[in-house]
């Protein structure tokens, strides 16, 4: 980054206003720290990516008149000031602090990025800029609304992984090629081209200055090694295989370094080399069968990934593999309700979401669970279970179990989202249609018939016509009627 160059493009600005402060000199640490939240928070409310407080101006002539204020030199009780400043601001942010020379004065600046979730605060208070000065927030109640909404529309994709980096810098962190690959494009064969792609998808974005910033949504898809971006380091995902049906021995613990659209198929291809399978002879070859199909952990994995919660920190997406089963947890809980996992939409991530879909690593919108249980019912497997609590979202595929071996639970969850697959396309469930999905004959009819009739009292499903007698009966989940 050019400071020099930044400095001049900031004089550029009409005046001081809610995310720009120009200062001469003040070295008090609590009244820097409280700026910070105050023109993070203005930043927010101007829908601007970065808030700038400036030492060395003059800010009623706008002359550059130099500072003694030097943020590598400054102390808070012993601690370094740039340390201490960054503890006191919650959430955490990322805060630059330039000290640099221009034409012989010295000048210094902070760039803050504003959060994307929730008011920005400085030793436990909020602050606001008003006209030209700086006040609590909670003493202006419209302004506090307005940025509660403001950080509504913020989304995680947009904010900076890492900022002013070198055009070199840029192509050493992410991987360019990986974007043309998965889109079936040529991939230009002049660098500023590639730039403008990177820029109008949302990956990087210029600085005007030679400099620029690698945004999140490139980060979290594109990353050579996800450690090198401090707000997604925490976001890989985790593969776990256990020796048995539970955590008391495991055999390997395997950690992503790769973005999601980076890594994507090598992960998927992991996954499947790693989970129950059994050999056997197709046309005389004989063949490994995997216990699971591979589609639908597939659009498990991609709902994870896409859908997660990225504002919990320290959590990302994790895979475990039990001898019975495959566990799938990402950070966030559901935003629907489990029931209505098949037949509702809605997403944390919508950029995050649509790039996925456009790089063919899921199906499209609102395709994906419900291709899940297609799969799993062809396979005859009992039917997934969706446990959403309040800071995560857990999906279970279970292995192969006959029908006589399901327990009442199994029996019951694998006729509800029979029925809701039957619903979504048209054509209700039935004796027949239940019988065919627990592979049983037709001597089984009472068998499965009690299932229904069992679904029935518990409110799962109901009647497709009230007035219906027993045989050649429809049903529909209780939702529908």
């Amino acid at each position: 980054m050019n400071p020099c160059a930044l400095l001049e493009r900031l004089l550029q600005e009409a005046g001081e206003n809610g995310w720009l402060e120009f200062k001469h000199n003040n070295k008090d640490p609590n009244e820097i720290g409280e700026y910070i939240s105050a023109l993070a928070n203005g930043a927010m409310l101007n829908d601007r990516d970065r808030a700038y407080l400036v030492f060395g101006i003059d800010n009623k002539t706008r002359n550059k008149v130099g500072t003694s204020v030097q943020f590598s030199e400054m102390k808070k009780g012993g601690e370094d000031f740039q340390n201490w400043a960054s503890r006191q601001v919650e959430p955490k942010l990322l805060i630059e602090f330039l000290d640099f020379k221009c034409d012989g004065l010295s000048f210094s600046i902070v760039t803050i990025e504003p959060t994307y979730d929730r008011p920005v605060k400085f030793s436990g208070v909020e602050y606001i800029r008003i006209g030209e000065n700086k006040k609590k927030l909670i003493d202006f109640p419209e302004h506090e609304r307005a940025l509660w909404l403001a950080t509504g529309r913020r989304k995680f994709e947009n904010a900076v992984a890492l900022s002013n980096q070198t055009l070199d810098q840029v192509l050493e962190k992410i991987d360019t090629d990986v974007h043309y690959e998965l889109s079936s494009e040529t991939k230009p064969k002049k660098i500023d081209e590639v730039l403008k792609r990177m820029i109008a998808e949302g990956f990087i974005n210029d600085n005007m200055d030679g400099t620029f910033d690698i945004l999140n949504l490139g980060a979290i898809l594109l990353a050579k090694d996800v450690h090198q971006f401090p707000s997604i380091t925490s976001k890989s995902v985790r593969i776990i295989k256990y020796s048995g049906k539970d955590k008391s021995k495991s055999e390997f613990e395997q950690e992503g370094q790769k973005g999601y659209a980076h890594g994507f198929v090598g992960m998927m291809r992991f996954i499947m080399k790693n989970i129950p399978s059994e050999e056997v002879y197709i046309d005389g070859v004989r063949r490994n069968l995997s216990a699971y199909p591979e589609i639908a952990i597939r659009e498990v994995l991609a709902n994870a990934l896409i859908h997660q919660d990225f504002t919990i920190s320290g959590a990302g997406p994790i895979v475990e593999i039990y001898s019975n089963r495959i566990e799938i947890i990402n950070p966030g809980n559901s935003l629907i309700d489990t029931d209505r996992m098949l037949d509702e939409r809605r997403s944390r991530n919508e950029k995050l979401a649509s790039t996925m879909r456009n790089f063919g690593l899921c199906e499209e919108r609102g395709g994906g669970l419900d291709k899940t249980l297609l799969e799993i019912e062809k396979a005859h497997l009992p039917a997934p279970e969706f446990i959403s609590s309040k800071n995560s979202m857990r999906v279970v595929l279970f292995g192969p179990k006959k029908f006589s071996a399901m327990t009442r639970q199994e029996k019951q969850r694998a006729c509800f989202y029979h029925c809701v697959i039957r619903w979504i396309t048209h054509d209700p469930m039935g004796n027949a249609s239940l019988r065919e999905r627990f592979l049983v004959s037709d001597e089984d009819y009472q068998a499965v018939s009690s299932v229904i009739s069992e679904a029935v009292r518990a409110n799962r499903i109901a009647p497709a016509d009230p007035k219906q007698g027993k045989r050649n009966a429809r049903y529909v989940p209780y939702w529908a009627v």
